[in-house]
């Protein structure tokens, strides 16, 4: 699988502190996206995906944590390595939130040309989905959990319907880091001026 960097304690990118996975690759393009250097899967980013779980799980183990976030680039460009390694890291993770420029098929009446159906193999395994690409005349500033309104917040898991509905009415926040040097800004970001 293509990845650029994991991260923790991650609060800006769903609820609660969360483990956060930034994948490389997406075809989309959307202008002015919040993290263009993630467009192309560089092959010195490219991580078996077994090692990638392990890595999560020893994360989560040493942290606590039991949410995590997959971002990108465009996670489902790697739908297959995607769905194995949210297979092995699954127990140990209660909400796993994906991001997606693809609206997906089937959810809320999307069924049109240039939806994305999720294979059988990942389908379960994803309780809540952001889908829809970034459209910066519709970054309304509002929603603590989408940057643009044409997006759509899709609660897989009904257990995590009201947390998921409560963060979405919270005012956005950027979280500011240094990973490997450099420094990153994570969360949903508002129209530049």
């Amino acid at each position: 699988m293509f990845v650029d960097r994991l991260y923790f304690p991650v609060t800006t990118l769903g609820p609660g502190q969360r483990i956060a996975l930034w994948t490389r690759g997406c075809s989309k393009r959307c202008p002015n996206c919040a993290n263009p250097e993630l467009w192309e899967a560089a092959a010195d980013a490219c991580i078996e995906n077994e090692k990638l779980a392990d890595l999560l799980l020893d994360l989560a183990a040493r942290t606590g944590a039991h949410r995590l976030t997959v971002t990108g680039g465009d996670p489902l460009e790697q739908a297959d390595d995607l769905a194995q390694v949210l297979a092995a890291v699954r127990p140990a993770f209660d909400d796993i939130l994906v991001y997606t420029g693809y609206v997906l098929e089937g959810e809320r009446g999307a069924v049109s040309p240039g939806t994305f159906r999720l294979p059988d193999a990942l389908d379960p395994l994803i309780d809540v989905v952001i889908d829809g690409p970034y459209v910066e005349a519709l970054n309304d500033g509002i929603c603590g959990l989408r940057g643009s309104a044409n997006q759509r917040l899709i609660v897989r898991n009904p257990a995590l319907e009201k947390l998921y509905h409560e963060e979405e009415r919270k005012p956005r926040r950027v979280q500011n880091a240094v990973f490997d040097g450099r420094a990153i800004s994570i969360g949903i970001h508002g129209r530049p001026a």
